[in-house]
């Protein structure tokens, strides 16, 4: 079976091994999912600055079009580079007659990343996947307990930072479940702790889940309902706490990705949003619930496929351009409130 058993993964990692071109990543924690995405695609090889090289692909997109992934993949890049196809979000159609031309013949000169959420053992892409030897499974479930440690360990005692067991302890219960959002919030800890010989309690109630958190809760909400008013009060607010135009967007990344999988039990399996947000683990906050289920009922599944591309665009260009990153961050969620606007209007 061409899937990585939980203790293999680590060390794939660390050092991986492209004889298979075709590479999926699934999982509920969708920050780790992208992490380890991000990771492969940094070691691939591949000219990740090159927009010749490196091909974003939406998975609707890839399923409307069968032929288009292995178009792309048995392109011959400019110069003989090798070529590296990623492929995300969620998809209504079969993705699995878009992936079988590349498993039947594989690319020589290219990389195929699948990014996808949490995938039964029965769901058709995990099966086709599986049974190809041109191909390999990764499962991205959340962060056990090990895997925060190394985490802390990653991000914080790295940088010459000692922290004692019980603040240890009390980082750890602060820390969600979504890999990337972790990661983000020990670099903001270590950051805020330069210079200093041992982190103690103090710094971790100022910095992790701090006030920072909950006036990006009130930007992602602002942005995905609509309040357009509120979210040009609060964004700036939410930079000056120290969160980068690249990180709110992430922020607003993850969270639109979350109302994706739950659209998608509303419109395909004729759920009540409601329903989908009480039941989600981890759980949502309560006084942010019904922000959550009024989003899920504005922005149908086609929308948050386009804002997802959006905000994904938006914050790559966050970091490539820094002088400006701001002024991106602010126009690509004032669009997405006002579009978010106009979508309550019609309902």
């Amino acid at each position: 079976m061409a899937s990585l058993k939980p203790r293999d993964i680590e060390p794939f990692l660390k050092k991986p091994d492209f004889s298979k071109p075709v590479i999926l990543f699934y999982g509920p924690d969708a920050g780790l999912v992208s992490e380890r995405a991000d990771l492969l695609a940094l070691k691939s090889g591949v000219d990740l600055s090159d927009p010749f090289c490196q091909i974003r692909m939406n998975a609707d997109d890839a399923a409307s079009d069968t032929a288009r992934i292995a178009d792309e993949a048995h392109t011959i890049g400019m110069f003989g580079a090798k070529r590296l196809i990623r492929i995300s979000g969620s998809t209504r159609r079969d993705l699995t007659k878009a992936v079988k031309p590349v498993l039947e013949t594989p690319p020589e000169d290219a990389i195929i990343l699948i990014e996808s959420g949490d995938l039964k053992k029965t769901a058709g892409l995990r099966k086709q996947l599986e049974a190809s030897p041109a191909s390999l499974c990764i499962p991205c479930y959340q962060d056990s307990d090990a895997a925060i440690e190394q985490l802390i360990d990653e991000e914080v005692v790295a940088k010459g930072l000692k922290i004692d067991r019980e603040t240890r302890l009390l980082l750890k219960s602060m820390l969600g479940d979504n890999r990337m959002v972790s990661r983000g919030e020990l670099s903001k800890l270590a950051i805020y702790c330069e210079g200093k010989e041992q982190i103690t309690e103090i710094e971790i109630h100022e910095i992790v889940g701090d006030a920072a958190k909950l006036v990006m809760d009130d930007v992602i909400d602002a942005t995905s309902t609509g309040d357009a008013a509120k979210l040009q009060a609060v964004l700036p607010k939410a930079i000056e706490a120290g969160n980068s135009p690249d990180i709110v967007l992430l922020g607003l990344l993850r969270h639109f990705q979350m109302l994706q999988s739950a659209r998608s039990k509303v419109e395909l399996q004729r759920q009540i949003a409601s329903n989908v947000i009480g039941g989600m683990r981890p759980p949502i906050h309560f006084a942010r619930k019904n922000a959550v289920i009024a989003a899920v009922n504005i922005w149908t599944l086609e929308r948050l496929t386009r804002a997802l591309i959006r905000l994904d665009k938006a914050m790559l260009e966050c970091r490539q351009k820094s002088g400006i990153a701001q002024s991106l961050c602010s126009t690509t969620l004032l669009a997405l409130s006002l579009e978010a606007a106009a979508l309550k209007k019609r309902n």
